[in-house]
């Protein structure tokens, strides 16, 4: 690894953590408030995932030669200093919790199971993976006092870890426990102010039991609306797969969501606008998506249009656009694709037009249709 390299790790919030937990053995309690106050701080701003990325981390022998660090070497003594420094440290007590020392974590997952907080909380989670089998059954021990509707919402926060315990073999009844309180009414709420939150991770997985919860019904609409919302693309395709499957989703939501899916970015998005506006038999809505820039939403518009409504001249509807002086960018692109399909040796000085366009996508457009249309006989 070159030295740039190098120090750009020493950066990410791994890193970061690594080299803060190094203080909290410091013989300064001042340096150990401070790391602990930090730790809390890292933590507080990343996924709820970032505990078990973190979990692998701290027995990572590479990254900590590379950032020039021995293991942490917590001893459980070292934890009653930590937990006298006030109420900040469930993150270094969530840090304690993941050393090699199995007495060091024994100890560490004994200090946090008083604090019912959202990091002892998936730190505790965390912990029922354990390989020492003590240490799983006090995490699970601090753990159940959680399990009720009056803390649905902090298990709800730590919802990505708890789908993660089906891969845990020591945690499959555990997880069958948080299950049912998060699908319980208590943690409705939870799960609905989770589709908010920046964690994508836990708005994903609050996304999937909501759905679970309200296949069929009105409600599936919200759920999908904040997802098709969201910048991550895979998610918005998951909303998308859903919006056209009758068993989840209503005609009538299908229809409602169609504007949002049709002006989404992504293609395979767009697709599930268009068969909202066949629901609704919006011909125009259809008509439209037939010169979308891409292939795969015009082909499915096209049978849509032509299976309610019929064909239309597309080629004269494309030469049409490109005779509009204010025509815009998209609407250019697919009148240039529409030629490329339905275009005749004619068209040619018009496309051809359209290879100097000072906008990228226009000019490359013109050059493949182009190119189409000269092979024509």
């Amino acid at each position: 690894m070159t030295a740039d390299r190098r120090e750009l790790r020493r950066h990410t919030p791994v890193a970061r953590v690594l080299l803060r937990a190094a203080d909290l053995l410091h013989r300064s309690s001042t340096r150990v408030q401070e790391a602990a106050t930090d730790l809390d701080h890292i933590l507080a701003g990343q996924s709820i995932t970032f505990v078990p990325a973190l979990d692998r981390a701290f027995r990572d022998a590479g990254l900590h030669h590379d950032l020039g660090l021995a293991f942490l070497d917590l001893r459980a003594p070292d934890l009653e200093r930590i937990e006298r420094l006030g109420a900040a440290t469930s993150g270094a007590l969530g840090v304690a919790s993941l050393v090699r020392d199995g007495r060091a974590r024994e100890a560490a997952v004994v200090r946090l199971a008083p604090r019912v907080d959202r990091l002892a909380t998936a730190f505790l989670i965390n912990r029922l993976n354990d390989y020492v089998g003590p240490v799983g059954g006090l995490a699970w021990a601090g753990l159940q006092p959680r399990l009720t509707a009056r803390h649905a919402a902090l298990v709800v926060g730590c919802l990505p870890l708890v789908d993660r315990m089906s891969e845990w073999v020591r945690a499959g009844v555990d997880q069958r426990r948080a299950l049912q309180l998060v699908r319980s009414p208590a943690a409705r709420p939870a799960l609905w102010d989770s589709l908010r939150d920046r964690d994508l991770a836990l708005m994903r997985a609050a996304a999937r039991i909501l759905v679970s919860l309200h296949r069929g019904q009105p409600e599936i609409r919200d759920v999908l609306a904040a997802a098709l919302g969201r910048r991550d693309q895979q998610l918005r395709i998951w909303a998308a797969q859903l919006a056209f499957d009758p068993a989840v989703t209503p005609s009538s939501v299908l229809q409602e969501l169609a504007p949002k899916l049709s002006a989404d970015r992504n293609p395979a998005v767009r697709v599930a606008g268009v068969r909202g506006f066949a629901a609704r038999d919006d011909r125009d809505a259809l008509v439209r998506a037939t010169f979308d820039p891409h292939g795969l939403v015009r082909h499915h518009a096209r049978i849509l249009l032509a299976g309610k409504f019929g064909a239309i001249d597309y080629r004269g509807r494309a030469l049409a656009v490109l005779a509009e002086p204010d025509a815009g960018r998209p609407d250019l692109v697919g009148a240039l694709a529409n030629l490329s399909e339905f275009g005749r040796r004619p068209d040619i000085p018009t496309v051809a037009a359209f290879i100097a366009d000072a906008r990228p996508s226009v000019a490359r457009e013109a050059q493949r249709t182009l190119e189409l249309l000269e092979r024509l006989p």
